[in-house]
Order: structure tokens, then C-alpha cells, then sequence
């Protein structure tokens, strides 16, 4: 709208009203009491027309720019105004300020007249088929505006088979904002993407992002494997060196047993690099030897239709009223799964209801084992992820309680505990295969309510009560391969009532009196405090999953019992409040377990409160 200055004393009558009307004049920003300002908003776009007019007329022009010998007369003042390349070459010292002809190299003719269109009206027309060469263009002369506009229309035009280039594309150019919007795209749409050559031509680090991803779309493990194994065979030369880099953010672990061994272990390239060989390791173990392996490569991808999850069963609540669920928390869906209550609870009549109190629980190639307690003393029954269902097996041969249980080598291992009257140091191993439990090396000291985790061919039976009242700090480790114990470097404190992990090479130990996470180092045989907690947390569950810990429950040192679920992330060092239990539970189990997301109830969460480590 235009406006004009006018003096307050000259009244505005009818006639001179109508004639303001027909200029499409308002006063729109009065200054004071005697005038306003006028402003023209028209007049800019008449000296775009008017400047557009005398470059094409070649009138006033200053400056002709060469372009592949066709010669585009134009004005320094305009050319300067509107491109900070122009600018720089017409206003600082360089020869070009004082050339009538100007040659200009990087751009051929037909860009150079699409660019000068847009520099003297304002307009550009953009297509599939020019746009690349449009922001080339606009990229070599500063001009952002029409590089945000190009950034924005690929953006708009992404598909599988173009969205590798586009990718590159702006890794050229800088363009943050239409890189994430690429990589976002090939991540949800990943399984259509590795079906294009393009996908070849993605760079190293950006491939790696991608595979590290939690959210990267596909159905299975094994699309992801081809696509690596193709981008490395498509320039092996320059790849084979980051083979190993690339093949860690496979999931080897969740690939299907059978394709494992006929599609990795046979594969040349894989059996040439020797720094591949831990993640067959880790995939063996998890495979074939029902080592409780826990990584980042055994947590399934969001599109797989299965969760990482930690599973905790039964306890006790603050009024000592036991506990018959079996609940799974998924913290990437932050759902919750019921599943199926624990074996012989769900009887109508109570005195006929078994009460799981003080017993062990372990995974073991995604089921999870149960056994012993004070009142089902010889029981091991396994929980079957896929039919929902508890199933028994053999008996111990030892009743127990207060003991715990370890897998290495294929085997279940059930360790020390009390049977009523004394602590036990008898071990038993369980061979699935034969369905049956024999006995191994006992251990050098008696003990209940201990921890234990294995590594690698080491079980480690971890502090614990020698009787009633004492607790101890020994550290006593199994070796599976020769049957004999040992004793370690001891734990910094005594304590029982506690539980342990094994993740990324160390084992975690949280519980009894200790108000604090420690870690034990098996290759280096050495003790580190993790970070302090709040409050004690005796009989507490912890859990390994989605490349975090999780401290589950547990009594403080009032013997109140805790409802809360405590989140470690060794990444960021950071100790937060995750989530909220549907009661407090103490004296429970806590495992990690690949599961079924059908059916899934959303649980309620708190806001995190977030500790640094010491």
C-alpha cells in the first residue's frame, strides 16, 4: 500500500479523498502531529522491470560478462548488489573492476542467462532436470536464496533411486538441513534404497551412521548384511579396509542361524580380515553357545518386529505379598508386554498356588530359565518367548534358594545358595540337549544372596553371605573349560543382596548396603566405582538392554521397598529415573529378553532426573 506525507492543516475533502483512492495512497505511519511517511511499495518492483528493460535495451550497461563466447551485457551496481561474488570482484581491487569485459569460467551460457534473469527479476524456474545445475550455479555465485530454494525442492523429490545423489549432492554444497532430510529419508525407507545402484556410491561415515541406527527400516537383519557386503564389493580396493568398521553396525547376532553360517562364516572377504573375527565370536556365542551375550548388535532394530526388553519377575511388594506377573519393558517404545504369570500361580485355589520367593533366573538362548526357591526348592522351569508359555524341566538335584544362575559354554549353571539350614557350595550344570542336571567343582566359599555373571568361559560368583548375618567381598570365578575355581581381586566393599551384569566387556554389580554402581574388569582383574546412588537398593534387579543398564526396585536402607526403574547410560555417564514400576518389588528377577511387540500396553513414565558420575 502506498502512503504520502501530508500535512495535518490541509484538510482531506471529498474530492481529494476520491483522488487518494485512485492513487491507492493511505496514510500508514504518522510521524507526529505535522506529517508521515510515504512509503512506495511498488517502486521496487518497477526498478526490477525498469533494470531488466535497460539490460535487455544494452542501455546504461557497465560491465559485459563472457560466458562460453556469448556476451551478456549487464550493470556492476546490480551485478554487486545482489551476489557477494559479484561484490567481491567488482568492488575490491582486483583487475576485474576496471575490464569492460569480464570472462567468467564454471558456468556455461545458458545458466549465466538463468542466473541473470533471477538477479534482474527476482524469478527463477526450477525443474527435475535443471535444478542440479541451478544450485551448482547458485552455490558458485552466492546466492542463497536460490540455493535454499533448490535444497528445498529435492527435498520435496526424494525417491529410493535418487536419494543417494541428492545426498551427495548436498555434502558438496554444505547444506545441513537437506543432508538430515536425505538421511532421514534413506533411513526410513532403507529396504527400498540398498534395491538401487545408488546406494553404492553412499560415503563411508554417512553408511555408518545409518547402520548404527536404531530406527533404520528394515525387515531383517539380513538385507542390511547384503547392502554392506555389496557397497564393499562395489570399489574393494578403497573399502576392504573399513569392512570391519562398517560390519560392527550389523546385528550379526539376529541374523538367522543357518544364513550365518552359510552367508558370513563362508564369506572371503569376512574370513580375510582378521579384525572381523570378535564379531563372529559374538555371533557364535549368541547362536550356537547360549552365552548370555548382551551388546548393541543383539538389540533388535524399531522395524523388526521385536523388542529388546527387560523382563521382571515376581518379588515381593512392601506389604512381603508375593508377586505371580512376569512384566516386560521395552524403554525404546516405553511400552509395557504382559506375559504369561509365572508356572503353577494361576490356580484358583491359593493354598494350591506355588509361591516363587528368593529363587534364580537366567536367559539362555532367549528363554529364560527359573529355578529353586523357598518353597519350590527342585524347580527349573523355562519360559518360551514365541509360545508364551512356561515349560518344565529336570529337577535340581539340590533344593535351593538364595542362589543364582549363570550360562556359559551351552550350559546353565546353578551356584552355592541355602537350602534351610546351611549355605551351599555345590554347583550343578544343566545340559539341554540331554534335559538333565550333573554336578560341577563346588565353590571355595559357601554363600547366599551373592551375584554372579559369566564372561567369556568364566562364571564369577560375587560377594554374597558366608551365613546369616556376615557378608563377604570374595570374588570367586569358575572356569568352565578346566572345571577349577579361583579367587580374584575382591569387591572394594563387602556386600550381599546384590546383582550383576555383564555388558560391553565389564560386569556390573548394584544391591545390598552399597549405594553406588561398580564395575569389574575380568581381562584387567580390577575394580572401578561407576557413580553414586541415592539410597541403598538390596535386592534390586538390574538388567542390561538397548545399550544401557537398568536398575530395577529393590529396598532402601528404612527396608521400604522401591517402585522406580534407575537408567544408566555408559555413553553419556548420565544416572536417570526412568520410569515408574506398576508397584514396588523387591527380591525379584531381571534378565534381558528378545520379544514380541504385538499387543503392547504403554506404561507410565516420570520425568527423567539426570545425575553425573563422580
Amino acid at each position: 500500500m502506498d502512503t504520502v506525507e501530508k500535512s495535518s492543516d490541509s484538510p482531506v475533502n471529498s474530492e481529494n479523498s476520491g483522488a487518494a483512492g485512485l492513487l491507492n495512497i493511505s496514510l500508514q505511519e504518522r510521524l507526529d502531529d505535522e506529517s508521515v511517511i510515504f512509503n512506495d511499495s511498488r517502486l521496487a518492483g518497477k526498478i526490477h522491470t525498469e533494470l531488466q528493460g535497460l539490460r535487455l535495451d544494452n542501455c546504461l550497461t557497465d560491465v559485459i560478462l563472457s560466458v562460453q563466447e556469448e556476451k551478456f551485457p549487464c550493470h556492476r551496481a546490480v551485478l554487486a548488489a545482489t551476489s557477494l561474488y559479484f561484490r567481491t570482484m567488482f568492488c575490491t581491487d582486483l583487475r576485474e573492476k576496471y575490464e569492460e569485459c569480464v570472462n567468467i569460467q564454471g558456468i556455461d551460457a545458458e545458466d549465466m542467462k538463468m542466473l541473470l534473469d533471477y538477479i534482474y527479476t527476482s524469478r527463477v524456474h526450477i525443474t527435475k532436470d535443471n535444478v542440479q545445475k541451478t544450485l551448482e550455479a547458485a552455490s558458485l555465485f552466492q546466492f542463497p536464496r536460490v540455493m535454499e530454494a533448490c535444497s528445498h525442492f529435492l527435498s520435496e523429490s526424494l525417491h529410493p533411486e535418487n536419494c543417494v545423489g541428492v545426498l551427495r549432492l548436498a555434502d558438496t554444497h554444505s547444506l545441513e538441513e537437506l543432508k538430515n532430510r536425505v538421511q532421514d529419508y534413506i533411513m526410513q525407507n532403507f529396504g527400498h534404497v540398498v534395491e538401487h545402484e545408488e546406494m553404492l556410491e553412499l560415503p563411508l561415515e554417512v553408511l555408518v551412521e545409518l547402520l548404527r541406527n536404531d530406527e533404520l527400516a528394515v525387515s531383517n537383519e539380513e538385507c542390511v548384511y547384503e547392502a554392506v557386503i555389496r557397497w564393499v564389493k562395489a570399489c574393494p580396493d578403497e573399502r576392504l579396509p573399513s569392512l570391519a568398521r562398517v560390519l560392527a553396525h550389523v546385528r550379526l547376532p539376529l541374523l538367522e542361524p543357518c544364513y550365518f553360517l552359510e552367508k558370513v562364516e563362508s564369506n572371503a572377504m569376512i574370513r580375510s580380515c582378521t579384525q572381523a573375527f570378535p564379531l563372529l565370536q559374538e555371533a557364535r556365542a549368541y547362536h550356537l553357545s547360549g552365552t548370555e551375550v548382551i551388546s548393541e548388535r543383539t538389540k533388535p532394530r524399531l522395524h523388526q518386529h521385536q523388542s529388546e526388553v527387560f523382563v521382571i519377575i515376581g518379588g515381593c511388594t512392601k506389604d512381603e505379598k508375593f508377586v505371580s506377573e512376569v512384566t516386560c519393558l521395552d524403554p525404546l517404545r516405553r511400552s509395557r508386554l504382559e506375559v504369561a504369570k509365572l508356572p503353577g500361580t494361576d490356580t484358583e485355589s491359593e493354598s494350591e498356588s506355588r509361591k516363587w520367593v528368593e529363587f534364580a533366573c537366567v536367559t539362555f538362548r532367549n528363554e529364560v530359565y527359573l529355578s529353586g526357591g523357598k518353597e519350590t526348592q527342585h524347580d527349573v522351569w523355562k519360559y518360551n518367548a514365541s509360545l508364551n508359555k512356561w515349560i518344565q524341566v529336570d529337577y535340581l538335584s539340590t533344593g535351593r534358594w538364595r542362589h543364582k544362575m549363570a550360562v556359559s559354554g551351552g550350559k546353565v549353571y546353578a551356584m552355592g545358595g541355602f537350602d534351610g539350614a546351611q549355605r551351599l557350595s555345590s554347583v550343578e550344570v544343566y545340559d539341554p540337549f540331554h534335559n538333565s542336571w550333573t554336578e560341577a567343582a563346588p565353590l571355595l566359599l559357601a554363600v547366599s544372596s551373592f551375584s554372579a555373571a559369566s564372561y567369556r568361559s568364566c562364571i564369577f560368583v560375587i560377594g554374597g553371605g558366608p551365613n546369616g548375618k556376615l557378608a563377604t567381598n570374595s570374588l570367586q570365578c569358575f572356569d568352565t573349560a578346566t572345571n577349577k575355581w579361583t579367587l580374584k581381586s575382591p569387591m572394594p566393599v563387602e556386600a550381599k543382596c546384590t546383582n550383576a551384569v555383564t555388558f560391553r566387556d565389564v560386569i556390573y554389580v548394584v544391591g545390598g548396603a552399597m549405594k553406588a554402581l561398580f564395575s569389574y574388569s575380568p581381562g584387567k582383574d580390577v575394580w572401578t566405582m561407576v557413580t553414586q546412588l541415592d539410597s541403598e537398593r538390596a535386592s534390586c534387579g538390574l538388567s542390561a538392554c538397548c545399550n544401557k543398564l537398568f536398575i530395577t526396585g529393590g529396598r532402601d536402607d528404612k527396608n521400604t521397598v522401591i517402585g522406580t526403574v534407575l537408567c544408566w547410560d555408559p555413553d553419556k555417564n548420565t544416572l536417570t529415573e526412568e520410569c515408574v514400576l506398576p508397584r514396588g518389588v523387591s527380591h525379584h528377577g531381571s534378565v534381558t529378553l528378545r520379544k514380541s511387540y504385538t499387543h503392547i500396553r504403554r506404561i507410565t513414565t516420570t520425568t527423567s532426573t539426570t545425575t553425573q558420575a563422580e
